[in-house]
């Protein structure tokens, strides 16, 4: 490959027509790309980078970092980490700020990485620190800096002490942890209960900074290790002054459900105009289990700290809605979502399954109301819902196709594709094929 792109090169230089040489160059590359090491361009060399989750030959998940040599790479042909590839170690969270993807173990390894761009433009580990407790949830904060939130299981079984979550400020220019703060996000949570049924632990779903406050979604959990809710037909907001991390107020809605779903950053997403939105899954099968009120999102308007009383839309009883697994915002007040349309037979959890046909992609117009199926992919599944990737009015996102499977297993019959959306006629293009199980995030870095 490489002797190929140096004859593309040389190609440019002759005949002096770049928009043809780069097209004959591509066209002539529909293997599975094998990453390139390009020189800068004007001291500002860019990458496509992946977090590829793999299947390993005795059926077990592996996350790699995985760099591409163009956007076309995710348009046609194979994606593969065989014999390329930066492995990791066990379960991995993938996000970006800035110029850097960060990796957090879950688990197996109790280590964020930062990869970016070497003097050569190659993807490199540049930084790492340890933490002690699980990470459980990631958000990118603006482009220098990255929050992650410590899970916490359970009440300590002998003391019977709520841990109070504690956040990593993580600089995202240097890569390396700031400081930690430890903030109980409801304070409620830690006083005196009357009786040990009243104790719960905030479990942080979402978060947004606007200007100087930082905007935090969460369920209450029991402290018990059951991962159970309670309140769960309300919705948590706690809003901080940042970044003191002072706590200013707490809101909340019953409307709808518990904001948000584990695993997932987008509880909260900021809208061009400086509004906030919420969704709440509602769902059994995304882990709100009980639940009575309708999938939903709630509005914070520019400038507010309370819910609009005047605004809710009900996703679930809109035409083509239902219950939400997911949602991020695009831009020009639209979201992408995906909708779980068989929440009554999947059970507790269920749409984390790799694999089956359980969900649907949608593009909500928040402020219209509205709910439109994206045709062009059909029933999938994508247990981890990354931040979505966007270029020139597409979003690129992977999906799992095949027979239904349990949780944190996959069959033969499987298979992943990219898909590209047109955001504007929610229209969606099959790309290239994954030989994997999932991209857990597509990023674009620089130097």
């Amino acid at each position: 490959m490489k002797k190929r792109i140096r004859n593309c090169i040389q190609s440019i230089a002759f005949i002096g027509i770049i928009a043809f040489a780069v097209l004959s160059c591509e066209c002539d590359d529909s293997t599975t790309p094998v990453p390139t090491n390009p020189e800068p361009t004007s001291g500002n060399a860019r990458k496509y980078v992946v977090g590829f989750q793999s299947i390993t030959a005795d059926k077990k998940l592996a996350d790699y970092v995985l760099e591409l040599p163009s956007l076309a790479s995710l348009e046609r042909g194979e994606l593969s980490v065989e014999g390329q590839g930066i492995p990791l170690k066990g379960w991995q969270f993938f996000h970006q700020a800035g110029n850097k993807v960060f990796t957090a173990g879950y688990l197996d390894e109790k280590r964020v990485r930062a990869f970016g761009l070497n003097t050569e433009g190659k993807v490199v580990e540049q930084s790492n620190f340890n933490f002690e407790s699980t990470l459980d949830n990631h958000f990118t904060i603006d482009n220098t800096t990255l929050i992650s939130v410590e899970l916490s299981a359970a009440a300590n079984p002998e003391t019977k002490e709520i841990p109070e979550p504690r956040f990593h400020i993580i600089n995202a220019e240097t890569g390396k942890l700031e400081r930690i703060v430890k903030q109980p996000v409801d304070i409620l949570a830690f006083a005196d209960a009357a009786t040990p049924e009243e104790a719960y632990m905030p479990w942080v779903t979402g978060m947004v900074l606007r200007e100087d406050q930082l905007f935090v979604s969460y369920h209450k959990i029991r402290p018990d290790g059951s991962s159970t809710s309670m309140e769960v037909d309300h919705a948590f907001v706690a809003v901080f002054k940042y970044p003191e991390f002072e706590l200013e107020k707490i809101i909340k809605d019953s409307r709808t459900t518990h904001i948000g779903s584990n695993g997932h950053s987008t509880g909260l997403i900021k809208a061009d105009n400086g509004a906030i939105y919420t969704f709440s899954p509602s769902a059994q099968s995304a882990g709100i289990v009980g639940a009575t009120n309708p999938s939903g999102v709630l509005k914070i308007k520019t400038g507010a700290t309370t819910f609009d009383p005047t605004y809710f839309f009900d996703v679930e009883a809109a035409t083509n809605g239902g219950k939400m697994y997911w949602m991020e915002y695009v831009g020009n007040g639209k979201a992408l979502a995906r909708i779980i349309t068989k929440d009554a037979t999947l059970g507790a959890w269920g749409a984390y399954a790799e694999q089956g046909d359980f969900l649907k992609l949608v593009v909500l117009d928040l402020e219209k109301q509205t709910v439109m199926d994206v045709k062009g992919i059909a029933g999938h599944a994508n247990r981890y819902t990354a931040p979505v990737f966007i270029e020139n009015g597409k979003a690129y996102m992977s999906s799992r196709f095949g027979e239904s499977s349990a949780i944190g297993s996959v069959s033969d019959s499987g298979e992943t594709y990219v898909y590209i959306i047109d955001l504007e006629t929610a229209t969606a293009t099959k790309g290239a094929k994954v030989l994997g199980v999932a991209l857990k995030g597509i990023f674009k870095i620089s130097k």
